[in-house]
């Protein structure tokens, strides 16, 4: 095991649930000698990828608190369209979570997020958490947007493997594609209704969308129309701003070219 497997394997191991381990336990979860472990966790400290905690205990380290300050003021998602949520949440019918997401590898990141004050229950969507490809309007308008064998295989990753099961699958696809919108309820939590629309920069390699997550009992079919005109408006502010930033950057570094 190369020493970059070794620090992601360790740092894998750390949850809200676990939030401090000892040498002995990465030891025991890894099936890694300990001499080994507290070598690689020595480095990790060094890097500020772990620090010390209570006795002899290790927790993650400061590093991730500057490199998450960094994503939030560069990621071009992030940028374009986190002042937009509050503004969404105003305009919506009922009391909302809104919510930005993207694809990162197979799974799906709520990257930014913004909830009502009124809107009292927590969903599943929060940031930095990763979420399931398959289930929900905000991972649903996701993978609409990946074509061909690279959604044949990402649905075989995620055991839809009947080549019927994924017919069906993206078949539902197709039909969100023609309505312009997704649209779920209780797929991921109970009494809770989304909608989301697609979002995409092929420049910048961003597959993500939007979101707007209600309490079922709030909803009403004639709250649709007004829903979908508020993520729709935002959806196009926000690739204009990608756009912005994609020719911002771009001239950035034909500067440095030029430089050279």
């Amino acid at each position: 095991m190369s020493g970059f497997e070794r620090f992601n394997k360790i740092l894998n191991l750390f949850s809200e649930k676990r939030s401090s381990l000892t040498v002995a336990e990465i030891s025991e979860e890894l099936k890694i000698p300990s001499s080994t472990i507290y070598r690689t966790v020595r480095e990790m400290v060094l890097a500020d990828f772990l620090e010390s905690a209570a006795g002899s205990y290790f927790r993650l380290g400061q590093a991730f608190i500057k490199f998450n300050r960094i994503i939030n003021l560069s990621d071009p998602l992030i940028q374009a369209g986190e002042p937009f949520l509050k503004k969404l949440a105003n305009e919506n019918p009922i009391p909302s979570t809104n919510i930005l997401a993207r694809l990162f590898g197979d799974k799906v990141m709520c990257v930014a997020d913004f909830k009502y004050p009124s809107f009292k229950n927590n969903t599943s969507y929060q940031k930095g958490r990763l979420m399931p490809l398959l289930y929900g309007a905000t991972s649903r308008a996701i993978i609409m947007q990946i074509k061909g064998k690279r959604l044949s295989d990402i649905l075989n990753r995620e055991g839809l493997n009947d080549d019927n099961q994924q017919k069906i699958f993206i078949s539902g696809l197709d039909e969100d594609k023609k309505k312009g919108f997704c649209k779920t309820e209780g797929q991921v939590d109970n009494g809770l209704i989304g909608f989301a629309i697609s979002i995409n920069n092929k420049k910048l390699g961003i597959e993500a969308s939007l979101s707007s997550i209600f309490n079922s009992s709030d909803y009403r079919p004639e709250h649709e129309p007004a829903i979908y005109a508020n993520l729709s408006s935002y959806v196009i502010l926000i690739e204009r701003y990608m756009n912005k930033i994609f020719f911002e950057i771009e001239a950035y570094h034909n500067n440095d070219l030029n430089k050279d």
